[in-house]
């Protein structure tokens, strides 16, 4: 389901509209591409056997365009194991979430996150919920009407809250 058309982008599109926004970039489209790679052998992994042929990576992006450019990228990339797609981006270790500015200066920022357990996907979601629990004071005292993480404060300093 993940790859029938549209559905990357209603997925992760608003991600690209948000950051656009928050840039002043005014969009005209946002698109998407995939590529897919199969398993070249049958190979074991945690949650069970990847059959030869079946798909073992995904890359795709989410595109927002200005003039018939690409101008703010989401670009996701999943390997069932290190050495399949070995063209495409590599992260900086597990867990990592790679951001690149290309202007002058160019900026590329490698976020690794990793939870007390050393799990990446615990640490993902933790950030998650920490800026949501965070945003419910000033979602209480706003107006009423649909916010954007644009139109919320950003808090320092605090981390998740515990019960």
């Amino acid at each position: 389901m993940l790859l029938q058309p549209g559905v990357l982008a209603l997925a992760w599109g608003s991600v690209v509209r948000q950051l656009a926004a928050g840039l002043d970039v005014e969009l005209d489209a946002v698109e998407e591409s995939y590529e897919r790679l199969p398993a070249p052998e049958t190979f074991e992994v945690s949650s069970g056997t990847i059959d030869e042929g079946t798909a073992a990576a995904l890359r795709f992006e989410v595109r927002g365009m200005r003039g018939g450019r690409p101008v703010c990228v989401l670009e996701h990339v999943t390997r069932l194991r290190p050495d399949l797609g070995p063209d495409w981006p590599q992260p900086a270790g597990q867990g990592c979430y790679r951001v690149q500015v290309s202007g002058e200066p160019n900026y590329t920022l490698d976020l690794r996150l990793l939870g007390e357990d050393g799990d990446h996907n615990t640490a993902g979601l933790k950030a998650t919920a920490m800026r949501l629990v965070n945003a419910v004071p000033a979602v209480v005292e706003a107006p009423a009407g649909l916010l954007t993480g644009l139109d919320l404060p950003l808090i320092t300093g605090r981390g998740l809250v515990s019960p």
